[in-house]
């Protein structure tokens, strides 16, 4: 049965009556706020990139779980497919009629659910497919093990998924070495359920999560290469252990890559010579080697027969995560890049209390509304934006560079605003020689605060209020209330 029985969305009708119209100001805290205009933005770069490059796109909606991002993610050019990824069921299953609706136009639809095949999904999947038709539905395999549950959801819903071979590019989540001997122990039975007409083998698929851990552009767009490099070793391998097996009716193989770095960074391919403080990096000999490398590299792939495909998630809405990755120049990924934010409430300060002799505060968002994730440019859980404190200008140069308030502790409900620096100036600077606080804030103010990871952030809210920059002098107004799909 559907998720949306037992996990129905939070009331959009009612919300809206409650709250569009007002100022976040007046809105309870802890609180999701999405900047629409930041969102449009991100996400026609991301199409833009991919239509220029003439590479295929695949949205993953795990992060925001709305229908109103999927739209913008997948654009409204008619003749553009509506690819997108799920990392549960309830996504699918809240998405279907918007899905529905793009497919009743005429435009191509597929869903690929983001984990490995299990029996469990077979019947809600199902019920994708039966409602999308023939193509609608695509599924992971790195187990042998996978494809009697892959023949289970073709008998249940009459529609044959699409299925590609996950390539662990070292993470070690999921997936199987493009060159190893387990590969071809899953691909040959996958392509025995093909012959079988049970599955259509459509590619390779891979996450290069270490990419989180890069630096530069240069390192992301590299990164990015290793995944198509690998999909592709994995892809000649398939298809000769398919002549092999007398397949011969192989689809040209899909290799899809990318976690958000290096989605990113496709698109120095177009943005090289951006007008910008990062122009002695786009000149670097070593990011034009790249650059003209992963050029060459998806050539190659088309020339093969085969066909690249972009993927990535929290691209839309961005964090400190993605800033800290540096993967594209600051004209596309800086602090005003950023969509999401929490609304948060100061409860208490305490002079003197921090490191140092400086004061720390304590804001209503602790665990449970931030997350538990780290950002490797910085000690703490988020940053304190300029939003709601006078004075405060916007942090100049990197996540790395920053000085300020950040939620340096917290508990479940309890975060701890401390004054600290990003380890770069830290480490140029001993903790006695950071500048005092350039503003205190007060009990009852309202600051907001950018979190490190979206995707775990924006799970803990049932709805975003939502804000558009793009309209001045209204810059606080809620336009608008999205509603998430909740459960698994």
């Amino acid at each position: 049965m559907s998720s949306l029985t037992y996990y129905p969305a939070s009331p959009r009708k009612e919300l809206i009556a409650e709250y569009v119209g007002k100022s976040i100001r007046d809105v309870p805290t802890p609180a999701a706020i999405i900047n629409v205009a930041a969102v449009r933005r991100n996400c026609s770069r991301m199409l833009e990139a991919c239509k220029s490059l003439k590479l295929g796109w695949r949205a993953h909606v795990k992060t925001h779980k709305t229908v109103e991002i999927t739209r913008l993610q997948v654009g409204d050019d008619a003749a553009f497919p509506v690819n997108i990824v799920i990392s549960t069921l309830a996504e699918g299953e809240f998405l279907l009629q918007a899905l529905k609706e793009y497919k009743s136009q005429g435009r191509q639809v597929n869903v690929l659910y983001g984990l490995p095949i299990t029996a469990n999904a077979v019947d809600r999947l199902a019920a994708i497919a039966s409602a999308l038709g023939e193509g609608s539905v695509s599924i992971l395999l790195d187990d042998p093990a996978q494809l009697p549950v892959a023949a289970k959801l073709r008998q249940a819903s009459g529609v044959a998924p699409h299925a590609s071979i996950k390539i662990d590019m070292g993470g070690k989540r999921a997936g199987v070495a493009a060159d190893s001997d387990r590969l071809l122990e899953v691909a040959g039975a996958a392509l025995s359920a093909h012959r079988n007409g049970d599955i259509v083998l459509a590619g390779l698929y891979s996450h290069a999560g270490q990419s989180y851990g890069g630096d530069s552009r240069a390192a992301a767009i590299k990164m990015m290469g290793a995944e198509i490099t690998a999909m592709m070793v994995g892809a000649d391998r398939i298809k000769a252990q398919a002549a092999e097996q007398g397949v011969s009716s192989l689809p040209a193989l899909i290799l899809s890559g990318g976690a958000s770095p290096t989605a990113l960074s496709v698109q120095n391919l177009l943005s090289q010579h951006d007008d910008d403080d990062d122009a002695q990096a786009a000149s670097s000999p070593e990011l034009q080697a790249e650059v003209q490398s992963l050029t060459t590299l998806f050539g190659a792939v088309k020339s093969s027969g085969h066909v690249v495909e972009i993927h990535a998630g929290v691209y839309p809405t961005l964090d400190l995560q993605q800033l800290a990755a540096h993967s594209m120049s600051a004209s596309r990924l800086s602090w005003g890049d950023i969509a999401l934010t929490v609304l948060a409430e100061v409860h208490g300060t305490y002079p003197g209390r921090g490191e140092n002799g400086t004061p720390e505060a304590l804001v209503g968002a602790g665990g449970l509304a931030l997350g538990r994730e780290f950002c490797k440019a910085y000690d703490g859980m988020a940053m304190v934006t300029p939003w709601g404190r006078p004075g405060a200008s916007p942090p100049a140069g990197d996540v790395e560079d920053y000085e300020g308030w950040t939620v340096g502790r917290f508990s479940q409900e309890h975060g701890i605003l401390t004054w600290a620096a990003g380890k770069r100036r830290a480490s140029s600077k001993t903790a006695a020689a950071l500048g005092p606080p350039s503003d205190m804030v007060e009990v009852g103010q309202k600051v907001k605060l950018w979190p490190n990871h979206a995707c775990i952030t924006s799970s803990h809210f049932g709805w975003y209020f939502v804000v558009d920059e793009d309209q001045p002098g209204k810059e606080d107004e809620i336009v608008d209330i999205w509603t998430k799909a909740r459960g698994w």
